[in-house]
C-alpha cells in the first residue's frame, strides 16, 4: 500500500533528518559542464571514487575540455577507472563534449542558468547517459534550480516509508516526488536522504533501531531489532 504523505508527516520526517545530518540549505553554484561531467562519473560509484577520478581527469588535462574531448579513449579510461565503468563513461563524456561544442561552439553550458528549470532539464536529457537524476542534480548543484534528484538511496527510503510505488518508472517517480517536496527543501532533502540511505537505511541490514524517522516507517516498524 503506497500513500502520499500529508504535509505534517512530510515536515516531521524532513526535520528529523535535518537534525540528524545537518545538510546544506542552499546550493553554492558551480560550473555547469564540470558538474555534469562529475555527475556522470558518480553514477554507480562512491563519492570518494568520483572525487579521485574527476580530480585525475582535471589535473592530467589541466581542465581543458578540448583536450579531453579529443584524447585517446584508452587514456581517458585509465584516468577515470577508479569511478568504474570506465569505457562506458569515457565514451559518454567525449560524446557529451562533442555535442556541447556542436551546439554552442564552445565547451560551455552556462546558458542553462537563464533557462526555466524544466526546459534546462529536458535539454540535458537529450544527452546519452544523462537520466533524470543526473540532469536534476546537475541543475540543482550548479544552477541552484529547485529540482529534486532521486538516487537509489532515496528510491529505497521512499518505498520503505510507503510513499512511492516501486513499479513506477524513473521519470514518473521523479516528477511525483518532486511535486511533493517544497522547492526550498529539495536540496537539503536530497542531501539528508542520501546520507541516511548510506549510513542507516541501507539496502542490506538497515539499522532501523537507530533510525530518526522509525515512527513514520511501516517497513522499519515491522523489522525485528538487531539487538
Amino acid at each position: 500500500m503506497y500513500t502520499v504523505p500529508n504535509f505534517a508527516t512530510l515536515r516531521r520526517v524532513l526535520d528529523r533528518l535535518y537534525q540528524r545530518y545537518d545538510p546544506p540549505c542552499r546550493a553554492e553554484g558551480d560550473d555547469v559542464l564540470g558538474t555534469l561531467v562529475r555527475t556522470i562519473l558518480s553514477q554507480q560509484t562512491t563519492r570518494a571514487a568520483t572525487d579521485q577520478a574527476f580530480g585525475a581527469l582535471l589535473e592530467h588535462f589541466q581542465g581543458d575540455w578540448h583536450r579531453i574531448a579529443h584524447s585517446a579513449p584508452s587514456e581517458l579510461e585509465t584516468l577515470i577507472r577508479p569511478a568504474g565503468l570506465a569505457r562506458q563513461k569515457a565514451q559518454r563524456i567525449q560524446a557529451l563534449l562533442t555535442r556541447v561544442f556542436d551546439d554552442m561552439q564552445r565547451y560551455d553550458l552556462e546558458h542553462l542558468h537563464q533557462m526555466e528549470p524544466e526546459k534546462a532539464r529536458t535539454y540535458l536529457l537529450t544527452f546519452k547517459g544523462v537520466g533524470p537524476k543526473t540532469a536534476a542534480f546537475t541543475l540543482m548543484a550548479a544552477c541552484a534550480m529547485p529540482l529534486f534528484p532521486m538516487d537509489t538511496h532515496i528510491f529505497r527510503i521512499f518505498e520503505r516509508l510507503g510513499w512511492l510505488d516501486p513499479s513506477l518508472d524513473d521519470e514518473t517517480a521523479h516528477r511525483q516526488m518532486q511535486a511533493l517536496i517544497p522547492p526550498e527543501d529539495r536540496l537539503p532533502a536530497h542531501m539528508a536522504l542520501v546520507e541516511h540511505g548510506r549510513t542507516l537505511c541501507r539496502a542490506r541490514n538497515p539499522l532501523c533501531e537507530r533510525c530518526p524517522i522509525l515512527d513514520d516507517c511501516p517497513t522499519g516498524a515491522a523489522t525485528p531489532s538487531s539487538d
